[in-house]
């Protein structure tokens, strides 16, 4: 099979993090195309990519000129969440596969509409829930998936950072949809769910509150938005503090809690817990909790964390060339992305609310 042409639509922070140090080191793709509406970022991704690939690199303003130009079989979608659904939705009409960045929507009508397009489609389509991807995952998955746990009837996913808000756009909900939610939140929703084996969801109880909010403090690290859009939070419309409880179809439930900024210990790592009858799992670290021969048993998995964006865009290639099938499939986005809709609803109304 020839090489797979990559177009990356949005060269901010996590394209030149995760995506496009990922792609570079494939030996099946070669990224001939970007695609970024700020001329000077365009122009400073161009010349580092074909120094890199040496080739030379396409640069366009608009995504679209990108989607019509024939350069490019696949492309990873990089940009604020307010473009996710319009930009994936066209890929895909235009032909090509896509790995959209998470979220993969804010709104229950986005949702539907993407997940309708995709699957009327014979693309691949990816949903960059990321934390799938990590290899002491991989490894509790294999336990979860094999019955260690048992019937699954509670997870508790928890992300929360003495300080930490994202600069830029992330605080403007007209362009991120909601704060640690849609941010952080999607990630922890998402991995315990997916632990728990995907039970289907049928309420939701939230609250969402931004108690701090912006609270500059010195000598705290935090992720920097690459675009110039808000760069100094001067727009907080967010939340900084989102918890919540889902109960499924089955009777299990899930709880979450993440926030940006807390009074209380800085911790970035992603917590999860899953809870059966006949064992339970830790993510941090990754043990499996049992019963054997009437004593009690942990056991910690010698597993690390590992190269999850790597792993990521590995899996996305193989699917392409038809060798896996998507491990976050759109399908899964689409009920994560209605679970966070109903946690903000439940939010606004002040009680529970379906998840539709």
């Amino acid at each position: 099979m020839e090489s797979i042409k990559i177009g990356i639509v949005g060269t901010g922070a996590i394209a030149n993090a995760a995506h496009i140090p990922s792609y570079l080191k494939n030996p099946h793709v070669d990224i001939v195309a970007i695609a970024d509406t700020d001329p000077a970022i365009r122009a400073e991704v161009q010349g580092k990519l074909a120094e890199k690939t040496g080739h030379p690199v396409a640069a366009f303003a608009e995504a679209a000129d990108l989607f019509a130009g024939g350069v490019v079989d696949a492309v990873s979608i990089a940009t604020p969440n307010r473009s996710h659904v319009e930009l994936a939705a066209a890929a895909v009409k235009s032909g090509h596969h896509v790995l959209l960045e998470k979220p993969m929507a804010f709104t229950r009508e986005d949702a539907d509409h993407l997940r309708a397009a995709a699957e009327s489609s014979d693309r691949v389509v990816l949903i960059g829930q990321s934390h799938r991807y990590r290899d002491d995952v991989t490894a509790l998955k294999r336990f979860a998936d094999g019955g260690a746990l048992g019937h699954v009837y509670h997870a508790e996913a928890r992300l929360v950072r003495r300080r930490g808000t994202p600069t830029g756009w992330f605080t403007d909900r007209a362009w991120a949809g909601g704060g640690p939610l849609m941010d952080i939140g999607v990630h922890a929703l998402d991995l315990a769910w997916w632990l728990m084996g995907k039970p289907d969801p049928a309420r939701a109880s939230g609250r969402l509150t931004r108690a701090i909010g912006a609270d500059p403090v010195d000598f705290s690290g935090r992720w920097r938005a690459k675009m110039p859009h808000n760069q100094d939070n001067a727009i907080y419309s967010t939340e900084d503090f989102a918890t919540a409880l889902i109960r499924f179809q089955d009777g299990a439930t899930l709880s979450l809690i993440v926030s940006w900024t807390s009074n209380g210990p800085q911790d970035e790592g992603l917590k999860v817990n899953v809870y059966g009858d006949r064992g339970g799992l830790q993510l941090d670290p990754p043990t499996i909790y049992s019963t054997a021969h009437h004593v009690l048993a942990d056991t910690v998995l010698p597993v690390k964390m590992g190269a999850l964006f790597q792993n990521e865009i590995d899996h996305f290639v193989e699917c392409i060339r038809g060798h896996q099938s998507p491990l976050s499939p759109v399908a899964d986005g689409h009920t994560v992305a209605r679970m966070l809709v109903a946690i903000a609803e439940s939010s606004e109304r002040g009680q529970e609310v379906p998840v539709h």
